[in-house]
């Protein structure tokens, strides 16, 4: 088994992953408002896919002795640096968010003026992690060779990281504005508002993501209407530019393959036909 073929192993399993927690997620959505402390939990689960299920800490994810003890060709060699690179910075980026995570709800309990102040550092540092990690998933989908379900899966991952992203977004705003959202008087509870209604805020995030929009924006407020539409406009380009490279694939690895010898395309792209002797 090459490098190549072993990290393109790995990849597809954290496709696979990915969505599986991403949809538990989604179908969780309903009994998280009775324990909506557990949602920032689930950002933190689904951020940390990525370092458990892709990273080189695992023994399942680590090369093979023989892989590592052969020669590497060049463009192997830069392919396994690339992913090796992707997953450090995977890695520290998670650390990062699931401490600014910690430091914020503590803040909100505690000293909610203080929550304030790092609501700006949490959209930042939650917004950042989550758009390398939608980065690295489109650039992964592109390199794959053929359309197959494992990039189905990756592709569908990819459209619901941008949901969950939106939510984390969403609920940080309330933080800094809570007047740009018209919140449900339904919810008591005595969790600080910005807990409370986490999974409000999550569930606003997908309507504005499937264009069906939601009641928790305020028409009035800029902030509302400027993070709504931000969610839906990134959410449209993935589709777009998710179909555009999805269409392009072959769908058989036998296509790539002549694909890559001229010699063989030349042969067979002819369509002149011979010329019959008596």
């Amino acid at each position: 088994m090459t490098v190549a073929r072993e990290l393109l192993i790995q990849r597809h399993n954290y496709y696979r992953w990915l969505l599986v927690v991403e949809v538990l997620a989604l179908i969780g959505l309903r009994p998280l408002q009775q324990a909506p402390q557990l949602v920032s939990l689930v950002y933190l689960t689904i951020g940390g896919v990525g370092v458990l299920m892709d990273s080189p800490l695992l023994p399942h994810n680590r090369l093979t002795p023989h892989l590592k003890s052969s020669l590497l060709a060049p463009k192997d060699h830069q392919r396994l640096q690339r992913a090796m690179r992707r997953r450090r910075w995977l890695e520290t980026g998670w650390l990062i968010a699931a401490a600014v995570e910690l430091l914020w709800q503590a803040s909100l309990l505690v000293a909610p003026m203080v929550a304030v102040q790092l609501s700006v550092v949490h959209v930042l540092v939650w917004t950042g992690l989550m758009l390398y990690v939608l980065w690295a998933l489109t650039t992964a989908l592109a390199e794959e060779p053929v359309f197959n379900g494992a990039l189905l899966m990756g592709a569908a991952a990819g459209y619901l990281l941008i949901g969950f992203t939106g939510g984390i977004v969403l609920n940080s705003l309330l933080v800094l504005d809570p007047q740009a959202f018209n919140l449900s008087t339904t919810v008591s509870s005595n969790w600080p508002v910005a807990i409370a209604h986490a999974p409000q805020m999550l569930g606003a995030a997908f309507g504005s993501l499937t264009t069906l929009g939601s009641p928790v924006f305020s028409n009035t407020s800029l902030t509302s209407v400027s993070a709504s539409v931000g969610i839906t406009i990134v959410g449209q380009l993935y589709v777009a530019i998710l179909i555009a490279g999805v269409l392009g694939k072959p769908r058989q690895i036998a296509a790539v393959r002549k694909a890559a010898h001229p010699r063989l395309r030349s042969q067979t792209s002819s369509p002149r036909l011979r010329r019959i002797r008596r």
